[in-house]
């Protein structure tokens, strides 16, 4: 039987949204009843798609982690993963050099684009996941199921935007999330799944070229998602509401001007005053909502 009702589940996935600037503006709507900062520190690498994925699942891959590790030594980012001595000889060189050596160099080094090859994992590898709980989910696509965060046009406008030409990206970015935002009112409309779990990279992309302007990016872009997301909960008031994202931003030094990279902390929090303390906790979080003990669960979808 297709169900059909309000969603019994509505978490929104804010890639980049940063704890700090949500708690000193005081953004209501995202820190619901409950709110905290999560602790990254189980993994090495803090990066989109593995982050993402530890929270459909409830486990950290080490397979997954080990690609971007590999990543990280080259171009730096890991938490415990210190970069290649050689690798830093390219800081001096021009970006679009930097850039040119990366793509023909480095990336066949390491096997290949990381967030092309990560950006299913959770299917491709038939990893039990916390949408086998529900009748009917739906998503618009998550890194590590179904969604690269970083395609190829993606690619070249983060390089334009390095280079000094931003507004490409900021259009490109802005257009996504309004489709986004059309999907999301139209899957609330319809009433037709049991879990909603929602997806953006607004504020991580917008974060990544603005981080250095704190006015600027609240007042266009964290203000307009804490309004979304009170309109979500005052159209569905009976469905359990989680806000969590992978990382936060922030800026990464005076030299760099406005540019942001990712802070060592997520973000969490709900309308029923439950918490977690790390991202892959979320997976727990369901099944205790469902009342399922997890070391009884059927691996395999309803």
């Amino acid at each position: 039987m297709d169900y059909s009702g309000p969603p019994e589940m509505i978490i929104l996935g804010i890639d980049g949204l940063e704890y700090s600037l949500v708690e000193n503006w005081r953004l209501k709507n995202i820190t619901q009843e409950a709110y905290r900062k999560l602790d990254l520190s189980d993994y090495k690498v803090v990066v989109t798609p593995p982050i993402w994925g530890s929270m459909l699942t409830g486990e950290i891959d080490k397979e997954i982690i080990e690609i971007w590790v590999k990543h990280a030594e080259i171009l730096g980012g890991g938490v415990n993963v210190k970069q290649k001595w050689w690798a830093k000889l390219g800081r001096p060189l021009p970006p679009t050099l930097n850039f040119w050596i990366w793509d023909h160099f480095f990336e066949p080094l390491i096997g290949g684009d990381p967030f092309e090859k990560t950006a299913n994992y959770v299917i491709e590898k038939n990893v039990p996941n916390l949408f086998q709980f529900f009748e009917k989910p739906w998503t618009n696509g998550i890194p590590g199921y179904g969604k690269n965060a970083c395609n190829p046009v993606q690619k070249r406008l983060t390089e334009q935007a390095i280079t000094g030409e931003r507004k490409p990206y900021r259009k490109y970015i802005l257009n996504y999330y309004k489709k986004d935002k059309a999907q999301l009112v139209d899957v609330l409309n319809k009433q037709e799944h049991d879990i909603i779990f929602w997806y953006t990279q607004l504020l991580d992309v917008i974060g990544h070229m603005d981080m250095g302007k704190p006015v600027k990016l609240m007042m266009k872009h964290y203000l307009e998602i804490n309004k979304l997301i009170g309109e979500v909960k005052a159209r569905c008031p009976s469905s359990v509401v989680y806000v969590i994202s992978d990382h936060g931003m922030e800026r990464m030094d005076l030299k760099s001007g406005s540019w942001g990279e990712h802070s060592d902390h997520a973000f969490f929090s709900s309308n029923t005053g439950e918490t977690i303390d790390k991202p892959f906790q979320l997976y727990d979080l369901v099944l205790k909502h469902k009342n399922i003990e997890k070391n009884k669960m059927n691996s395999g979808k309803k």
